[in-house]
């Protein structure tokens, strides 16, 4: 009651809050942004400023399908295949847009989620075999 009485006269104040998350190391940040959906959870993250889209779009938390890529990058892979086999259960393949991604003879047995690249939706085409499109 007493607390109560005081914040009616004024008295009490709100602190203001010294604890802002931009004020959070990297690492901690990226823990942060592993927990939320790619889509467009971590996707309208990456839209806040510089420093948080390098974290939101950081290897670590993407995994990348790009045959256009010359030099090999950490979490980058040319096919769907090698990009399932290194990914762990939860993580996010982004598919880079352009052309069609042939994926044969591939079973994924852990939660992934494969996103396709582009602003249109016939910007990334996957095409998989017979005995590849049954998923346990």
């Amino acid at each position: 009651m007493e607390l109560e009485e005081e914040r009616k006269r004024g008295k009490l104040r709100r602190k203001p809050c010294s604890a802002a998350i931009s004020n959070l190391d990297d690492g901690t940040l990226m823990h942060i942004f592993s927990f939320l959906s790619p889509i467009p959870d971590r996707y309208n993250t990456a839209l806040v400023c510089d420093r948080w889209r390098y974290l939101a779009c950081h290897p670590r938390l993407w995994l990348r399908v790009d045959r256009s890529l010359k030099e090999s990058e950490a979490g980058v892979f040319p096919n769907i295949d090698s990009a399932v086999a290194a990914a762990r259960p939860g993580d996010t393949i982004l598919i880079a847009a352009g052309g069609m991604h042939l994926a044969s003879n591939i079973q994924i047995k852990k939660p992934l989620c494969l996103i396709g690249g582009g602003e249109l939706p016939d910007e990334t085409t996957l095409i998989c075999s017979r005995g590849s499109d049954r998923f346990d």
